[in-house]
């Protein structure tokens, strides 16, 4: 039996508009789409990649910092799996307390 992963990503999309369209949908940027990944129990883990890729965005999310246009945020804590997305404001607040970004 394999130990779930401490954060689990599954298809995180995170979009933003570009202001607003008279006609049909408006133009978005695409600073996240689609990102699946695992981040295992007493790992160290290190993102890297080009400026604008999407680093600092992909920390927002799992924090809930930014909004998210799709997929889920898994966390397996002490407490069991949580899903990120569906916290409600008193449990996110405890949740940042315990989660941090490292620059």
């Amino acid at each position: 039996m394999t130990e779930a992963p401490l954060v689990s990503l599954d298809k995180l999309s995170v979009h933003y508009p570009l202001g607003r369209s008279l006609l049909g949908k408006p133009a978005v940027v695409r600073a996240l789409n689609e990102v699946s990944l695992d981040i295992p129990k007493g790992a160290f883990f290190g993102l890297v990649g080009e400026s604008g890729s999407g680093k600092t965005t992909l920390g927002r999310a799992i924090l809930r910092a930014t909004p998210i246009s799709g997929g889920r945020i898994i966390v397996n804590g002490a407490d069991g799996p949580l899903d990120i997305g569906s916290l409600d404001s008193a449990q996110l607040k405890a949740y940042r307390r315990r989660a941090q970004l490292i620059f």
